[in-house]
């Protein structure tokens, strides 16, 4: 008898994508840069992206120590959701990115990230 080769749960593995710009234009209209985890091209959140979000088929995450969120990202996430790594070399604890989902709001119509239990649309979330 030969058995099947685990290949881990299907519904977890999804790609991911990472927000690496959020810029604006002359006219202060967002222009968003998206990479794939893997970081070999830069794409635009077109229409089809944005309905694959929305179906759950892709992942969309921005970092916390992305440069250009317009919130204080060091008082807004609590203590408690950051990602700490163990002090090895004595140096003091040192705080580590955490990445945020974001997600597309059928009420606002519009993709949204959610820190400490309050909704901002990207549009308010960066620069």
């Amino acid at each position: 008898m030969q058995s099947a080769v685990w290949s881990g749960n299907a519904l977890h593995k999804v790609t991911k994508y990472y927000i690496t710009s959020a810029k604006r234009d002359r006219n202060g209209k967002l222009d968003i840069t998206v990479s794939p985890a893997s970081g070999r091209t830069n794409l635009k959140p077109t229409e089809k992206f944005i309905d694959q979000l929305k179906n759950g088929e892709i992942q969309l995450l921005v970092l916390t120590n992305q440069p250009d969120i317009a919130l204080d990202m060091d008082k807004k996430v609590l203590d408690n959701e950051n990602r700490y790594v163990i002090d090895f070399d004595k140096r003091g604890v040192k705080w580590t990115m955490r990445d945020l989902p974001v997600y597309f709001n059928t009420m606002k119509n519009t993709l949204c990230v959610e820190v400490d239990g309050v909704s901002y649309s990207l549009d308010s979330f960066f620069k």
